[in-house]
C-alpha cells in the first residue's frame, strides 16, 4: 500500500498530544510536589492510574474502532483526554485529581490504539517505518512541550492551555483518520490465546520497565543539575527512535531488530549504575521508545492487520506490568540508592532478551499467519 500522508500527519500531531500524558510527567510531578504540596506517592500512583487506565481503555476503543471506525469513538477520546489537564487546577481536591487525570488517560490511550493502527493498516509494507513516523510524535511531542512547561511554571496556566488546545484540535485529526477495508488477520481471542502471543506479551511486559522507569522517576534518579537537561533529551531519543528504528526493521528484520535493542539497553543499565551521566537515558529513550513500533508491526506481519487495533490494546496492557514495575517499584528502590534502581531495569531488559530469543524459534514455526519475507 502507498504512504498514506494525510492519515499519517493527522495520526503523528494526535500522538504529539498524547505525549505529554507520559513524557511530561516529570515536569508535572516537580511541580504538584513543589507547588502542590502533593506527596512523592502520590505522584507515583497518578502515573501508575495513567499506565492502567490508558491501556485497559485502549481494548474497548480497539474493539469500537475495528469493528465501527475510529472517528466516533476517538472524537469521545479526544475530549477526555482534553479533560485530564483539569486536574491541574489549583483547588480540586486530590481524590477528583485522580479520577479527571485517570478519566483524561483513558482518552490518550484510545487515541493512541486508534493512530499507531492507523499506519499499521494503511502500510503493510513499511510498517515499520510508517508506524515509526506516528510514533514519533509520542516521544518527541514532549520535547516541543517540556520547554514551554519549565517556563511558564504555573502547573493551573498549563492545564487551561492544554484542555483548550485539546479539546479544540484532537476532534478535527480524529476526523482525517480511516481505516482501510478488506484486510485479513487472525481473530482477536484466537490471537491472543496464542503461544506466540504470550510469549510477545511477556517480553513486551518487561522490556517496557526501564523506558517506564525513566519517564516517571527520573526526578528521583538524578541529580538536579543535568535532570532538566535529560527531560528534554530523553523524550526527543524515544521520538527519533522510533521511525529509524522502524526503518531499520522492515530491512533487516523485526526480531533480530528487538534483540539488538535489548542487549544494548541491558548494556546501557549497566553504565547508568556506574554512574555515568546522560549515556544511558539516551540510549534507553531511543531504543526502548522504538518498541512499539518493533513490537505494533510484529503484531500486524504475523497475526495480520484485520483486527490489530483489538489485539495491540491487549498487547499494550503489559505496559501495566512495567508501570508497577517501572514507577512504584522503582520509585520504592531509588530511596536505597541508583545503583538498586538501575540493577532493576538492567535485569528486566535481560530476562526479555533471552526471551526474544525464544520468541524467534516460536516465530519461524508460526501456524497463524505466514512469516513476512525478508
Amino acid at each position: 500500500m502507498e504512504i498514506k500522508p494525510r492519515i499519517l500527519a493527522s495520526a503523528t500531531i494526535i500522538m504529539i498530544f498524547n505525549s505529554v500524558y507520559q513524557y511530561s510527567w516529570n515536569v508535572f510531578a516537580v511541580y504538584l510536589t513543589k507547588r502542590y504540596n502533593v506527596d512523592l506517592i502520590y505522584t507515583e500512583l497518578m502515573f501508575l492510574v495513567f499506565v492502567l487506565m490508558s491501556t485497559l481503555f485502549q481494548i474497548a476503543g480497539g474493539f469500537v474502532a475495528d469493528n465501527y471506525g475510529p472517528r466516533k469513538i476517538g472524537i469521545l477520546a479526544a475530549f477526555l483526554s482534553a479533560g485530564g489537564y483539569l486536574s491541574f487546577l489549583q483547588d480540586v481536591g486530590l481524590a477528583l485529581r485522580i479520577v479527571l487525570w485517570g478519566l483524561g488517560s483513558a482518552g490518550e490511550g484510545i487515541l493512541y490504539g486508534i493512530a499507531t493502527n492507523s499506519a499499521l493498516k494503511w502500510h503493510r509494507n513499511n510498517r515499520g517505518l510508517a508506524v515509526g513516523l506516528v510514533s514519533l510524535g509520542f516521544g518527541a511531542g514532549a520535547t516541543i512541550f517540556n520547554p514551554l512547561f519549565l517556563l511558564v511554571k504555573n502547573l493551573q496556566t498549563i492545564g487551561i492551555m492544554m484542555f483548550a488546545a485539546e479539546a479544540l484540535v484532537l476532534p478535527l485529526l480524529v476526523l482525517n483518520v480511516s481505516y482501510p477495508a478488506g484486510l485479513r488477520g487472525v481473530k482477536p481471542r484466537e490471537a491472543v490465546l496464542s503461544k506466540i502471543f504470550f510469549i510477545i506479551y511477556i517480553s513486551y511486559a518487561l522490556g517496557t520497565v526501564p523506558l517506564l522507569s525513566l519517564s516517571s522517576s527520573m526526578f528521583a534518579l538524578k541529580n538536579i543539575s543535568y535532570f532538566y537537561l535529560a527531560a528534554i533529551i530523553f523524550p526527543l531519543m524515544s521520538g527519533l527512535g522510533r521511525p529509524i528504528m522502524g526503518r531499520i526493521s522492515d530491512s533487516f528484520g523485526r526480531l533480530r531488530t528487538i534483540i539488538a535493542s535489548f542487549a544494548l539497553i541491558t548494556a546501557s543499565a549497566a553504565l547508568g549504575a556506574l554512574g555515568v551521566p546522560l549515556i544511558p537515558e539516551i540510549i534507553i529513550g531511543f531504543l526502548g521508545g522504538a518498541m512499539i513500533p518493533l513490537y505494533f508491526s510484529l503484531v500486524g506481519d504475523y497475526l495480520g492487520e484485520a483486527y490489530s487495533t483489538s489485539i495491540t490494546s491487549v498487547l499494550y496492557t503489559g505496559k501495566t506490568v512495567g508501570g508497577v514495575l517501572g514507577s512504584v517499584v522503582i520509585g520504592y528502590v531509588s530511596g536505597m540508592g541508583d545503583l538498586y534502581s538501575w540493577a532493576l531495569m538492567g535485569a528486566s531488559s535481560a530476562i526479555t532478551l533471552v526471551l526474544v530469543v525464544f520468541l524467534n524459534e516460536f516465530l519461524s514455526r508460526s501456524d497463524l499467519l505466514p512469516a513476512p519475507k525478508g
